[in-house]
C-alpha cells in the first residue's frame, strides 16, 4: 500500500490531503508532522511513496526545507503544497526537484487529481502556469541551491543564523577546516564570493514563498 508523508502545521489543510489520499487508495498509510525537523527524521528512515511539504514550517521558511529533503533523498516524490501560486513560486519549486505542486486553494478533486497523478510517478502542476517564470533569477538560483548536500545546506543555515566557524563547528561536530571547505563549496555553487553574498543569496530565493 502506498506510504505518505504530510509535513503541514494546518490542521485543516493536512486533514484535506489525508481525505484525498485516502480518496485515490483507502489503503494508505499516512505519517503526519508539523516541522522540518520532524519531516527530516522521518524521511531518513523511511522511503515514502510521496512527501507533502508546505513551505512555511514553524521551523523553516521557503524552499530550504525542499532542498534539505531532496538532499537526504534525492529520488523521493516531493510536492509542494502552498497557500502562494504565483508561477515564479511554482517554477522555483518544480527547478528545485519538486514533482508537483499543489495550491492550498485547490478544490478536493484537485488534490485527488494531484495526488493519484504523483503515485502513478506522473509530475502534476497548476494548469497554464507549470513552465512560466523560467526566466526568474530566483528559477537560477533554485537549480544552484538544489546542487548542495546536506551538510552544506546545514552550513548555510547556521551562517544565515549568523553563526561563525567555531559554533558551527562544534554545532555540526565538524573540524573547522571541514567547515570551511563547505564554505567554499557553497561559494562556488551559489556564485558567491563570500559569506554575506551567501545570506543574501539565501534570503533573495526564499524571498516572499
Amino acid at each position: 500500500m502506498p506510504h505518505i508523508l504530510v509535513a503541514d502545521d494546518h490542521p485543516m489543510c493536512a486533514t484535506a490531503l489525508g481525505m484525498a489520499a485516502r480518496a485515490v487508495d483507502s489503503g494508505i498509510t499516512k505519517d503526519c508532522v508539523t516541522t522540518l525537523a520532524e519531516a527530516e527524521a522521518l524521511v531518513r528512515r523511511t522511503d515514502y511513496d510521496l512527501v507533502l511539504l508546505d513551505l512555511m514550517l514553524p521551523d523553516v521558511q521557503g524552499f530550504a526545507g525542499l532542498a534539505m529533503l531532496r538532499a537526504i533523498r534525492p529520488t523521493a516524490a516531493i510536492a509542494i503544497v502552498s497557500g502562494r501560486e504565483e508561477p515564479a513560486v511554482v517554477a522555483q519549486a518544480h527547478a528545485l526537484g519538486a514533482r508537483g505542486f499543489i495550491p492550498k486553494s485547490s478544490t478536493i478533486d484537485q488534490m485527488i487529481d494531484a495526488i493519484r497523478k504523483l503515485l502513478d510517478g506522473q509530475d502534476w502542476m497548476p494548469e497554464g502556469i507549470a513552465d512560466a517564470a523560467q526566466e526568474d533569477r530566483r528559477v537560477d538560483l533554485a537549480e544552484r541551491m538544489g546542487t548542495l548536500s546536506i551538510a552544506q545546506l546545514r552550513v548555510l543555515r547556521a551562517i544565515v543564523n549568523g553563526h561563525q566557524n567555531k559554533q558551527i563547528a562544534y554545532d555540526l561536530q565538524l573540524a573547522e577546516p571541514t567547515v570551511k571547505s563547505h564554505l567554499s563549496a557553497i561559494f562556488r555553487k551559489l556564485g558567491v564570493s563570500n559569506r554575506t553574498q551567501a545570506v543574501l543569496a539565501l534570503q533573495a530565493f526564499d524571498a516572499e514563498n
